[in-house]
């Protein structure tokens, strides 16, 4: 059960923050010691154990400390023990919006019963990984989160019901135009749906527009679009200032100003779905430079298909549901339910089109706003000078492509994927991948979350070659997430991994191969050798170039070390991954005082219950003059070939910011 806590003022000894987010775990041995059903507002007394809010540092990933951040979130840990104490402390919208969801789940189809929990409180936590794949691929994820269309057609139908039924009592008619009566009706009913749905952004900026728009009406005023757009940012930053560090405040701005350009100025009598065919493209013309950066893909089916879920969800989906939920007619929501359910394979089929998506590498700043001034031109109204140049300065963006290894040379990313290991390296033309990370306890894997969103930020579409060097779970975890999202050559494997529908090879020492100019050579393990430990049956593989070499080990432990000596396949290497972690059991003697190498880099995850790396580890290679990197304070370390040797880079170095209180700060 993972929740957040808020601690009472004066039980903070020693001062906790005022906000923190928990995991309990319910205990076999002891059901009843367990968290059993939370519910919100419940008062508790705990023992828990803290730590700071930490996240993965890498190019392209999710920022989980400034997530936290922009919640108030100050501390994250787990309950140690816990029992509940009597009374509520408030939270009746959260335990209302608790119950809907049970209604929901009890009584819609279990497979879209996720999709109309989020479009009715704004909940996605239930919605599975390859739901969301779709709804991105078809643009249509705006569609399950609450937003300007939900709030509005909230607005409109009580609005509009109440209006209708009050012009028709003369006395209340008399007393207020039925006009502002609905007014007023729908800016409460909207705001009582804000409050149900979390306040989120999209759903503070369309409050914010409607409440001026009503104050307009009231005061029977037509403000410019424009302007009423301007106040709404202006308060949202007021109201939340960290909102700017959400992709979905500037994609919810963005649509809105695309929809005001891209529909004003404009005269005659187009068809509505004309008119709504071409709000879609103005909307992805202005969004795509911000989900190429954000996402490393746009959907080049979403103006299609919106034309059809627009319609479907906002004048069938979202009213029908609305109206179940609150007079509790089963049959509405099955109605929803059923209407969901049959719109979600025609989304499915959307998305397995060939060029359903554009996936691209994450431009350069200035080219990005090159292209976001290209595209606002090219939304203009027909007539407006210079229109057509708006697309031209699209084309650099389009054109671009990130810089790739000279030949002969090399480029190798130490991933930060916590307590695992995973290695991206490009040569010029080929992309090899050495582990794929761990899986999660809590769910999902580090192939999925981290290695894939930064394939896209690096506009990688394809691995040559995928490397798994032996059967633990920190090391293969994240494999089947990678095989389902990109297109994978050959598979390399030690002894005991076995993919489920691909051909693997073993790794054996001695094979060898070259890409581009640089050598790749397998040096463990042997052809029949037998090692009671998995660990010692990893792959290990070099990597040498005209600029220096790359030594990949694994988790091969003291013995493996000694026995390369012995047969005397180690070679000096400048840059060294430390086997096993930096584990106690490894980086022996035989292995430091046979590489003679510069660097060495630790893959481990902070706060481990292993201590990785071991001091005495890290002492030991200080002492041989190795400099040590560990991607639990450097995040990703990244091997670049410089004027004829390799240099290493800590993405912590070049990209902390200020609310990344878990690394330390490179200028001290």
């Amino acid at each position: 059960m993972r929740f957040l806590f808020r601690p009472d003022a004066g039980g903070r000894v020693p001062p906790v923050p005022e906000r923190i987010r928990l995991a309990w775990y319910d205990d076999p041995a002891q059901p009843s010691a367990g968290p059993g059903r939370l519910e919100p507002g419940e008062r508790l007394r705990l023992t828990v154990r803290l730590r700071q809010v930490s996240g993965l540092h890498n190019p392209g990933g999710f920022d989980y400390a400034g997530w936290a951040l922009a919640r108030d979130i100050g501390a994250r840990g787990y309950v140690k023990a816990g029992a509940r104490l009597p009374g509520r402390d408030g939270g009746a919208v959260d335990r209302m919006r608790m119950r809907i969801r049970r209604w929901i789940d009890t009584h819609a189809d279990p497979t879209v019963a996720p999709l109309l929990v989020a479009m009715a409180v704004g909940d996605q936590s239930g919605i599975a990984a390859s739901v969301w794949d779709v709804l991105r691929a078809t643009g249509t994820a705006h569609l399950v989160a609450i937003s300007g269309l939900h709030v509005s057609i909230v607005a409109l139908l009580v609005g509009g019901a109440l209006a209708q039924g009050w012009r028709r009592i003369p006395a209340l008619a008399l007393r207020c135009p039925a006009r502002r009566a609905g007014v007023i009706a729908g800016c409460l009913a909207a705001l009582g749906y804000g409050a149900l749905a979390g306040f989120g952004i999209p759903v503070m900026r369309a409050l914010i527009m409607l409440l001026v728009a009503a104050v307009a009406l009231w005061r029977s005023q037509r403000p410019a679009a424009g302007r009423v757009l301007a106040l709404a940012a202006a308060l949202v930053l007021v109201i939340d200032p960290w909102a700017v560090l959400s992709a979905g405040f500037w994609l919810s701005f963005g649509a809105v100003a695309a929809l005001v350009l891209g529909l004003s100025g404009r005269r005659g009598g187009d068809r509505r779905l004309w008119r709504l065919a071409r709000a879609q493209l103005a909307i992805g013309l202005v969004t795509a430079p911000v989900l190429v950066v954000g996402f490393g893909q746009v959907s080049l089916v979403g103006a299609l298909v919106n034309v059809l879920a627009i319609p479907v969800v906002g004048m069938a989906v979202v009213p029908l549901l609305l109206v179940a939920v609150v007079s509790r007619w089963v049959l509405l929501l099955k109605f929803a339910s059923a209407i969901v359910g049959a719109l979600m394979p025609v989304l499915t089929a959307a998305a397995q089109l060939p060029l359903a998506t554009w996936q691209h590498a994450a431009p350069p700043g200035p080219l990005v706003l090159v292209a976001l001034l290209g595209s606002t031109i090219a939304i203009l109204p027909r007539g407006t000078p210079l229109r057509g140049v708006g697309i031209l300065l699209m084309a650099p963006v389009v054109l671009w492509t990130p810089p790739a290894p000279a030949h002969g040379t090399f480029e190798a990313r130490v991933i930060d994927v916590g307590q695992g290991l995973a290695v991206l390296v490009r040569t010029a033309h080929h992309v090899l991948l050495y582990d794929a990370g761990p899986s999660y306890y809590h769910g999902g894997d580090a192939g999925r979350s981290v290695i894939v969103p930064l394939m896209r930020h690096l506009g990688v579409r394809r691995l040559h070659r995928m490397v798994l060097s032996h059967d633990d779970a920190d090391h293969v975890g994240g494999a089947r997430s990678v095989l389902g999202a990109l297109e994978v050559g050959s598979i390399d494997a030690g002894s005991g991994v076995h993919v489920r529908g691909r051909a693997v090879e073993r790794c054996v020492a001695g094979q060898h191969w070259q890409w581009d100019g640089v050598r790749f050579t397998w040096l463990h393990p042997d052809t029949g050798a037998a090692w009671h430990s998995d660990n010692n049956r990893s792959c290990v593989l070099r990597i040498g170039s005209v600029a220096g070499s790359l030594l990949l080990t694994g988790d091969i432990e003291a013995p493996v070390e000694a026995h390369l000596q012995a047969t005397g396949r180690w070679q000096p290497t400048e840059v060294v991954v430390a086997p096993h972690h930096g584990s106690k059991s490894s980086s022996s003697e035989a292995l430091i005082d046979s590489v003679h190498a510069h660097d060495v880099v630790f893959s481990a995850g902070r706060t481990n219950p292993y201590g990785h790396p071991a001091p005495v580890v890290v002492e030991r290679w200080h002492a041989a003059g190795a400099r040590s990197w560990s991607t639990v304070d450097d995040g990703e370390v990244r091997i670049d070939a410089d004027d004829g040797r390799l240099s290493l880079h800590a993405w912590t170095a070049e990209h902390r910011r200020y609310w990344h209180s878990d690394v330390a700060d490179p200028r001290h």
